[in-house]
């Protein structure tokens, strides 16, 4: 069965489903909702980024998986073209048409943002004003789907290793930052938790054009401390806060083992078996800097990024195989 794929612009090769097929395939996915962001507008995915949905899908077969990709580009985006931006189309081709459990929105994502918090501060055009639109605007998408309809959010350079379906309610922290200090890369709360709605209203106040981290790790830090009336973070920790509400503080090996401090270790030919420990009994994987780091991953020989060379190389060689079939 094809992938879905929703879109009021969508290439020529991929059309969307009809109404039909649209309800019998959300139907048969009607649990765990897993969902990914992205905000740049362009239309193709990199490896790097499919891999992550694949691996989120393929790790959880029964959840409903969503990419959720902004429609229009956003202004000042370079709109160069290179022999990798094909090969990353044929990437997100296979991805639609291969993985059944996965969806794709192309939509107008600030949207979202209607009827919450957030939405007269984007009507009043505070974004324009960022010098990292694409960092805020994803910043505040997540919060509002989150709020409006439950889930996990992930970014895109998480790769999914177990399930995820006894996450609820939870953040994760990290060791390698300064203390208690809460990362917004990986998510999970009912719809309408009222720390969301804090949050929420919480980011508009903390929003500084010139800091990217302002409506990210920085603003869900404080938030926590003040709706749960803490002076620290301690992970592995239930929190009792406001509203008669909770929070799980995960500890750092369940989302981000090896921080960003550390982000080199994923790409060297040895490391240390310590750290391959920590990723084994992880959830997920965050590859930092992974981006720039792409080409070195591909020939490298890390046993702690095994699992990751081998979600990403298979991805890679089976699109280049479906497409020249």
């Amino acid at each position: 069965m094809a992938l879905l794929l929703i879109s009021s612009q969508h290439d020529e090769e991929t059309k969307p489903e009809s109404g039909t097929s649209l309800l019998e395939r959300v139907g048969k996915f009607n649990g765990l909702n897993i969902f990914f962001i992205e905000t740049s507008g362009r239309s193709c995915l990199t490896a790097r980024q499919a891999c992550g949905v694949e691996s989120a899908a393929k790790a959880n077969p029964h959840a409903s998986v969503t990419l959720y990709m902004e429609k229009t580009p956003i202004a000042n985006l370079s709109s160069y073209k290179s022999n990798k931006d094909e090969v990353n189309c044929v990437v997100t081709k296979f991805l639609l048409h291969r993985i059944e459990n996965v969806r794709i929105l192309r939509q107008n994502l600030l949207d979202h943002l209607e009827g919450t918090p957030l939405w007269e501060f984007y009507r009043n055009g505070l974004f324009n004003k960022s010098t990292t639109p694409l960092v805020h605007r994803s910043d505040a998408i997540r919060v509002a789907l989150l709020w409006k309809n439950g889930g996990i959010y992930l970014d895109l350079d998480c790769i999914v290793m177990r399930p995820l379906d006894s996450l609820n309610n939870t953040v994760g922290t990290v060791r390698d930052f300064i203390p208690n200090w809460i990362e917004n890369g990986v998510m999970a709360f009912n719809a309408g938790h009222p720390f969301l709605h804090f949050l929420m209203k919480s980011m508009v106040l903390a929003f500084r054009p010139d800091n990217y981290l302002s409506l990210g790790p920085s603003a869900i830090t404080e938030a926590i401390l003040d709706f749960c009336d803490r002076d620290d973070l301690p992970a592995n920790t239930l929190l009792i806060c406001s509203r008669n509400s909770s929070l799980f503080i995960q500890p750092p090996d369940s989302f981000y083992a090896i921080g960003s401090g550390r982000a080199d270790v994923f790409y060297h030919p040895e490391t240390d078996p310590a750290d391959r420990n920590k990723v084994k009994h992880s959830f997920l994987s965050h590859i930092y800097d992974s981006d720039l780091r792409l080409n070195v991953l591909l020939q490298a020989q890390s046993p702690i990024d095994v699992t990751v060379l081998r979600s990403l190389r298979s991805l890679i060689l089976k699109s280049l195989d479906w497409y020249l079939s």
